[in-house]
């Protein structure tokens, strides 16, 4: 198991390239086994959850080739189930969507429960209640969940907004026969960057409406190119990091409007910011201030920074308030950021900072990604250095962070910690 030494302290300066998206990457691999053509994808991000995909899509029978950097040419043809490895879906929660995106290919292959972030409950009812709307059979047992039958059109309403099923929804109604309706559907980013991929390949999806969505199934789908779009966790991750240690910083290759959610926070906090096309630039200007926030579906403030704007609100001069309704039970690093010197009470989803305490170096383990990278903020801007054991699940969802810290000026060395 991977472990970064890190010595805070230093002031993060300098300009940086964003990734491809860690989100959008997953159901887009998955997605090619709904075509018969080869498809390349640009842009996917050099991180652990994507070398998993592709090792799993290639049990499956796709034939992948590296064509470069972030390059990859996928081709589906041959894909089969006999040689499937499902064992290496254990770790990765967009292993789910093989479910929506096989159902007609491979009916009744079994997909094990989802792993990757173990922060809470995060139940598939919704993914599964989609399924049976569109006409399939949906069996569970102790070695997973299996699909079968001919999806067809149907409509849905999702009671609460579910990335992953409204992703699993449009898998498998794209070659379904008939129309399909959801509402309460999902529009994050990564959302709509594989509507645009499937639509480039010859889908029918139209949103009608803010959480309408509307496909209409189609025979087939054609051999595309297409480029994953940014990484905004990512982006928010380093401008958190930016935060904590006073700096300034240039971001390259994003869209800086997918950040509306956090930049008139950070604005309120301290920070001067200024946006390009597909750059943003954030200083930040004296003391930080404290915040309030409540996480929600785009485009309200992700869940997957509520880690990271927890542990900045712990160098704030005040009280700060986060609540987590998404997610109540993410707070399980707040142990871990105590170890450091931070003084936080939670309770039901949501914690209240008391912001101003000096952080220490100390040893911290990460739980799991996000909760990772609040941890690499706060030794950032602890006093002395820290070590940061099970660095390699930060490394499933971040490409090149430490090459990253280290071109902006922290102190980092990755090691290999053992078993």
């Amino acid at each position: 198991m991977k472990e970064l030494t890190l010595l805070g302290g230093a002031r993060l300066s300098g300009e940086i390239g964003v990734h491809g998206s860690k989100n959008a990457a997953l159901p887009i691999l998955f997605s090619c086994l709904l075509f018969s053509e080869p498809v390349e994808l640009a842009n996917l991000p050099d991180i652990t959850d994507v070398s998993a995909a592709l090792s799993l899509l290639s049990s499956l029978g796709v034939k992948i080739v590296r064509k470069g950097r972030g390059r990859v040419l996928l081709d589906p043809s041959s894909a089969c189930s006999d040689g499937c490895d499902l064992s290496l879906s254990g770790s990765l929660r967009g292993s789910l969507y093989l479910l929506g995106a096989t159902c007609r290919r491979f009916p009744g292959l079994t997909v094990p429960r989802p792993g990757g972030c173990n922060f809470g409950a995060r139940p598939i009812d919704l993914h599964l209640s989609v399924f049976r709307a569109m006409g399939l059979t949906v069996s569970e047992s102790e070695e997973g969940v299996s699909v079968r039958g001919r999806p067809k059109g149907a409509r849905f309403h999702f009671p609460t907004v579910s990335v992953g099923a409204t992703v699993n929804a449009i898998l498998s109604a794209v070659l379904a026969e008939g129309r399909t309706i959801l509402t309460g559907a999902a529009r994050e980013p990564h959302v709509l960057d594989l509507i645009a991929f499937l639509r480039a390949a010859g889908a029918r999806i139209s949103l009608p409406a803010p959480g309408a969505v509307v496909i209409d199934g189609v025979p087939r789908l054609y051999g595309v190119r297409h480029r994953v779009c940014p990484d905004m966790i990512e982006a928010g991750t380093y401008l958190l990091f930016t935060m904590a240690t006073g700096g300034e910083i240039t971001l390259r290759a994003i869209l800086p409007g997918e950040l509306a959610c956090l930049l008139p926070l950070l604005a309120g906090m301290g920070a001067r910011i200024g946006t390009g096309v597909d750059s943003l630039c954030l200083a930040r200007t004296g003391k930080l201030r404290p915040v309030s926030l409540t996480t929600a579906p785009y485009p309200g403030f992700t869940t997957d920074l509520q880690p990271q704007m927890t542990a900045l609100a712990c160098l704030a001069d005040g009280e700060s308030v986060i609540a987590d309704p998404i997610f109540p039970t993410r707070f399980g690093y707040v142990s871990e950021l105590r170890k450091m010197g931070a003084k936080i009470a939670v309770a039901d989803g949501r914690a209240v900072v008391s912001g101003g305490s000096r952080l220490t170096g100390r040893n911290v383990t990460a739980p799991d990604l996000r909760a990772g990278a609040a941890l690499t903020l706060a030794a950032l801007a602890a006093e002395g250095e820290s070590r940061i054991l099970r660095f390699d699940r930060i490394e499933r969802g971040y490409a090149a962070l430490t090459r990253n810290l280290a071109a902006l000026g922290a102190s980092v060395t990755l090691s290999d910690g053992g078993a």
